[in-house]
């Protein structure tokens, strides 16, 4: 009896590692995304499905997405899911901004608006 050698081909796939582009922009709150923008100016935008002035900062900030600036991640944060982040925040109701710093730490925390509040809160204040 012969035995037959059966010759199967290996396919060496040698990826690419190239460093991962730093998230900016508008973008669904996840606590991997959020870590991952560490580097950027972050913004907690605690956002509820069910709040008609949420919606409106919503379809204003999409409209105005050119007006952010590149070192910026503004994060829709789900208000009736992130429980923990709106304690650690002291958020108490909905369409609650909150900029914090590479560490998380609040910088600064507002309510209401439209991307010309976010634009305007992400300008350092004056310390007088």
């Amino acid at each position: 009896m012969k035995k037959m050698l059966i010759a199967v081909p290996l396919l060496l796939v040698f990826p690419v590692m190239a460093a991962a582009p730093t998230p900016s922009g508008y973008l669904v709150y996840t606590p991997a995304a959020f870590q991952a923008a560490k580097g950027e100016r972050r913004v907690l935008f605690f956002h509820a499905t069910w709040c008609p002035t949420c919606k409106a900062a919503d379809i204003d900030i999409r409209a105005k997405l050119s007006e952010l600036p590149e070192d910026v991640a503004l994060f829709k944060t789900d208000y009736d899911k992130e429980v923990a982040l709106k304690t650690r925040y002291g958020v108490t109701y909905q369409h609650t901004f909150v900029l914090v710093d590479s560490a998380g730490k609040a910088l600064k925390k507002w309510n209401g608006g439209s991307m010309a509040d976010v634009l305007a809160n992400l300008k350092p204040t004056d310390p007088k």
